[in-house]
């Protein structure tokens, strides 16, 4: 089930997605003590994370993990825990605590089980997920047809964190390896966020409204199961 929020510039959906944020770290952190978010990476939530982190929240009582990561150093241009580090764990958000994905494995199938054990302690249970989506139907790191998705995306799947090896494209001839939250773990958060913008990404979100294959168009699995909602934040490119 999703709920679509669509704005008619990314101003508007800025403004009211980290009032949604805000909002809801705060009832979390009084109700609770503490909230727990996972995050995506990516060039759409950029600024998003930039606006969140001058919100004055008790982020001291944050816990900021992610979505999915690359199989690569923090050093590593492509990291999303640099990404996150530099783009919120900055100013009043910089008092949050954050838990990447990458461990000292040199492969990221060895090391799913004892990531999965530490998020599973750390993380859990989360209150929020943030989603981006690719224009070939991907979220998280669940790729089409990828080396690990029919596990991933298995309601059967008890691990928090699943390895994924995307298969090459024409974008990218030999992919790097990624780590990702399974599709249970996600459904479980309290609250599904999937945010996206611009045209080609609209008509790709028209496309996975439509029942069909989610190992082809992985985002459909969160977008139709029927036991959970995911809220939908859309606006055009500037």
């Amino acid at each position: 089930m999703w709920e679509l929020h669509e704005y008619k510039n990314q101003s508007a959906l800025l403004n009211n997605l980290t009032v949604r944020i805000s909002d809801l770290l705060c009832k979390q952190i009084q109700q609770g003590g503490k909230a727990s978010i996972a995050l995506s990476g990516g060039s759409t939530p950029k600024t998003l994370y930039q606006q969140l982190s001058g919100q004055s929240l008790p982020w001291q009582s944050v816990m900021v993990s992610l979505v999915d990561e690359r199989w690569v150093a923090e050093v590593n241009a492509s990291s999303n825990a640099r990404f996150i580090k530099n783009t919120l764990i900055q100013n009043q958000a910089a008092r949050a605590t954050f838990i990447g994905m990458k461990t000292s494995h040199r492969d990221a199938f060895a090391a799913a089980e004892s990531l999965s054990n530490i998020l599973e302690r750390h993380t859990l249970p989360l209150d929020l997920v943030l989603l981006g989506m690719g224009l070939d139907g991907h979220t998280a790191s669940l790729f089409p047809d990828a080396k690990g998705l029919t596990e991933a995306l298995s309601d059967t799947c008890r691990p928090v964190c699943c390895a994924i090896q995307p298969q090459p494209s024409a974008d990218d001839a030999n992919p790097t390896a990624r780590m990702t939250l399974s599709l249970n773990t996600i459904l479980s958060a309290s609250v599904r966020i999937l945010y996206i913008s611009g045209a080609a990404k609209r008509d790709v979100l028209e496309q996975a409204f439509i029942p069909g294959s989610v190992t082809d168009m992985p985002v459909r699995a969160v977008l139709h199961d029927s036991q959970t909602m995911t809220e939908i934040y859309y606006a055009p490119d500037d």
